[in-house]
C-alpha cells in the first residue's frame, strides 16, 4: 500500500504544536526547545516525529454531509472508498 504524505513547513508544524499542547506560540518567542519539550512530555514525540505524524494525517482528512442524519462530519477517511476511520459532527 502507499502512502500518501503532505508537504508541511516547520513554520506551521509549530503553530500546530502549540495549539493542541496548550502553548501560546507568540508568548514563548517561537522557541523551539520549548515547543520540543512541551511535545515530548505530553505526546511522548519530538517536533520531527510530530511533523510526520502530521503530514501523513492530512492526505486522511474529510468534511462530508450524512444523508441520514443530515449532519456534518469531519474527521480521517479512506477516502477513495468514502470509508470514515474516525469522525466527528462538525459543530
Amino acid at each position: 500500500m502507499k502512502i500518501e504524505t503532505a508537504n508541511t513547513h516547520i513554520f506551521e508544524i509549530e503553530q500546530l504544536a502549540c495549539k493542541i499542547t496548550g502553548l501560546d506560540y507568540d508568548e514563548i518567542d517561537a522557541n523551539t526547545e520549548i515547543i520540543e519539550s512541551k511535545l515530548m512530555d505530553d505526546l511522548g514525540v519530538d517536533l520531527s516525529q510530530f511533523q510526520e505524524i502530521v503530514e501523513r494525517l492530512l492526505p486522511l482528512i474529510m468534511i462530508a454531509n450524512s444523508g441520514l442524519t443530515e449532519k456534518t462530519y469531519k474527521g480521517f477517511a479512506e477516502i477513495e472508498k468514502s470509508v470514515w476511520l474516525t469522525k466527528m459532527e462538525v459543530k
